[in-house]
């Protein structure tokens, strides 16, 4: 499997981070220093970024997200390491 990169922007990634703190979308606004209208947009974008329904599904998805990168990173470490190893 190919992992496409997931590319954010700086207010995507912020409504993000609190979303994985399991903050609603008041809470961001307040936090954030934004509209709720805006975090809505936002939440909206991040949901057509991971190609999901609802925060429930958006913190499942970046969650295997991230672990599939660790797996690469470690895979990557592992090649690297073996082939400085056989120098």
């Amino acid at each position: 499997m190919i992992m496409n990169p997931i590319f954010l922007k700086s207010g995507e990634r912020d409504v993000l981070n609190c979303v994985m703190q399991g903050m609603s979308a008041s809470q961001i606004a307040s936090k954030l220093n934004m509209s709720l209208a805006c975090i809505k947009d936002r939440k909206r974008r991040l949901y057509d970024r991971f190609n999901v329904k609802n925060q429930n599904e958006l913190i499942v998805t970046y969650n295997n997200y991230l672990l599939k990168i660790k797996e690469i990173e470690e895979i990557k470490n592992r090649l690297i390491g073996g082939y400085d190893a056989g120098r």
